[in-house]
């Protein structure tokens, strides 16, 4: 009885390493979604299990943007999912050193009405269709203002004003914009220019709360050894994608 007491002391306070997590993220495709009523993705998948080799459950929300990023920053939500990382955005939150995917912004447009891109100076005069939020990893296509940005809701709603007209041009991140194109059939009618105007890395940013600059730092490691994993090439090949492209 004594050592089974013991041996109880013992694991209370590794139990008291295994917390819940609440992670907030908008839906983006093959990146995080939901299908069936289910959450997945690629970066969805590789940090629920990151996570759980640490310890951790998760409570996921997807929400517009701007409403993950208040979440996050307020504390009302422990961490948000596929952030690039910026020098306001590293004051307000915690950043690992290791990323999930990597992020290239490039201009999808409807093949009808391309708009050759060469560089930011050959946007001038036109309206490109943008997320509210985003900053695209490139300040310099933030700071532009000789071309008009029209927000919208969604990828999709994006591509479909490509269509119509209603945009010359609208950026995207190259998967999701693939991936949203192949969803709804657009393969035909809309083309992209593989040249992209802003590049980054998507990462797990944390609140700046108590214990989660360590949580961040063991989730780095973490993620580091499971992108070696057999696991994380199952995730990869899953969606599509190679080592190579991550």
């Amino acid at each position: 009885m004594r050592a089974q007491l013991f041996l109880l002391l013992l694991l209370i306070p590794e139990l008291s390493l295994a917390t819940s997590l609440k992670v907030v993220s908008e839906a983006w495709a093959p990146y995080i979604f939901e299908q069936d009523g289910e959450l997945r993705g690629i970066d969805y998948e590789t940090v629920q299990q990151v996570l759980a080799r640490l310890g951790h459950s998760s409570e996921w929300e997807l929400v517009p943007w701007k409403r993950a990023m208040l979440s996050v920053s307020s504390g009302r939500a422990d961490a948000i999912l596929d952030i690039l990382p910026t020098s306001a955005r590293r004051q307000q939150l915690i950043f690992p050193a290791e990323y999930l995917s990597r992020n290239d912004s490039v201009l999808f447009y409807a093949r009808k009405h391309p708009h050759p891109y060469n560089n930011l100076q050959s946007l001038r005069g036109l309206t490109l269709g943008v997320a509210p939020g985003y900053s695209y990893g490139s300040p310099a296509f933030m700071a532009a203002d000789y071309f008009t940005r029209e927000a919208a809701p969604s990828i999709e709603a994006n591509l479909l004003k490509l269509l119509s007209q209603r945009i010359d041009l609208a950026v995207v991140d190259r998967r999701a914009g693939l991936h949203v194109r192949k969803q709804l059939n657009l393969q035909e009618q809309i083309g992209f220019d593989p040249q992209p105007i802003g590049s980054g890395k998507l990462y797990l940013a944390f609140h700046r709360g108590e214990g989660k600059l360590e949580l961040s730092q063991a989730f780095s490691a973490e993620l580091t050894q499971f992108k070696g994993s057999e696991n994380y090439q199952r995730i990869l090949t899953k969606y599509g994608l190679q080592e190579s492209e991550n």
